[in-house]
């Protein structure tokens, strides 16, 4: 007799490989309008020469907007994309979260850490707002973004920072006008992981521990905006709440910290590993690594399965685009930090596509 942990079939049908990276990780992902793919390949835990940015040309990874700004280099960083982990897409700009550390460097150079805009047609750089120290410290990790267009003179970036060895997880806020940052909520509970928390991890399972990790640690991490731009969410991977709070309220630079955290709202509880989007309609889909799943909440808050296959050790980055899911696939739970030294990560690293919609599943 055979016992069947998970499902015995992948679901739903036609889960597709939409392309595969031989020997880097990818993490951030997402689409233009017209189908364009552009994924991050960050530094932070394989110090590569691959391009930090790439577009899917062809089958092809090609480094965006160009080869140079891509350079993997020690001089003039605030002009290249150092370690990038966060991307995001609206009308012809891509937004890209530079979080500045590679593997095997010691600290994060001045420079490294930015925000930066980039015209999708022209592949000119149209901003480059700097995150420097004092505000960035070392123990934060710049993990992903968002781009409100309704907010400020020239619209606002919302930052998850997960922090990286020790906690330090927040909110950060960004003007693009102005490049002002705000720091909010710094280690309240609403982005912070939770004592004792225990998740399953390709079929084991692991406490949280600061002392010896053995799945990834920190705090807010998955972060998405409503379709009106009118709601901000985000997920806590070591914490099975979720949180929103309105944009009008956090953009706003005149209001205290204080009146600020009144109006988060608890959206009550998911299974998330880090990666969220959402569709057209308001629906949330979130990465859930211990069930090798995604599972999605409609506005309604009804949750269900939108689909299970064995390759979602750690569904990382995602995008829903013209009723399919695109999933990067994380291995970052291999990492030898997390594994006695031993280091488990291995090619290829996959990119799945995932009909959602009934009219993408018959396609």
């Amino acid at each position: 007799m055979q016992t069947q942990a998970q499902m015995p079939h992948t679901y739903p049908p036609g889960i597709t490989l939409a392309h595969s990276f031989a020997d880097v990780e990818p993490a951030g992902i997402t689409l233009s309008e017209n189908g364009r793919l552009f994924m991050c390949l960050p530094r932070g835990g394989v110090n590569h020469k691959h391009p930090s940015v790439v577009e899917i040309i062809d089958g092809k990874a090609v480094a965006f907007p160009n080869k140079a700004i891509n350079q993997n280099v020690d001089t003039d960083l605030p002009h290249h994309l150092v370690s990038v982990l966060g991307i995001t897409l609206y009308k012809n700009t891509l937004w890209i979260l530079d979080q500045g550390k590679r593997a095997g460097i010691d600290g994060i150079p001045d420079g490294s850490t930015k925000i930066v805009a980039v015209d999708i047609n022209t592949k000119e750089v149209i901003k480059n707002i700097p995150i420097p120290r004092p505000f960035f410290r070392e123990t934060i990790q710049l993990n992903d973004l968002r781009f409100d267009p309704t907010h400020g003179k020239e619209g606002t970036i919302y930052i998850s920072n997960n922090g990286f060895a020790k906690p330090d997880q927040s909110i950060i806020v960004a003007d693009v006008a102005t490049g002002k940052l705000r720091e909010l909520f710094r280690d309240a509970p609403e982005v912070s992981p939770v004592k004792g928390f225990m998740t399953y991890v390709e079929g084991f399972p692991h406490t949280l521990s600061y002392e010896k990790p053995t799945m990834p640690q920190g705090g807010v991490n998955g972060i998405e905006l409503s379709p009106d731009f009118k709601t901000l969410y985000w997920t806590i991977p070591t914490n099975p709440n979720f949180y929103s709070i309105p944009t009008e309220i956090i953009s706003d630079a005149h209001l205290s910290e204080s009146d600020i955290k009144k109006a988060i709202k608890w959206e009550g509880q998911i299974v998330s590993n880090g990666g969220i989007t959402i569709d057209e309609e308001g629906t949330l889909y979130f990465g859930d690594a211990s069930r090798y799943s995604i599972l999605k909440k409609d506005t309604a808050g009804n949750v269900s399965l939108a689909a299970y296959d064995p390759r979602l050790i750690w569904p990382d980055g995602m995008i829903y685009w013209k009723g399919n899911l695109y999933v990067t696939i994380g291995q970052w739970h291999r990492a030898p930090g997390l594994n006695d030294g031993k280091d488990l990560r291995h090619g290829p690293y996959e990119v799945l596509k995932i009909p959602i919609t009934e009219k993408a599943k018959n396609q």
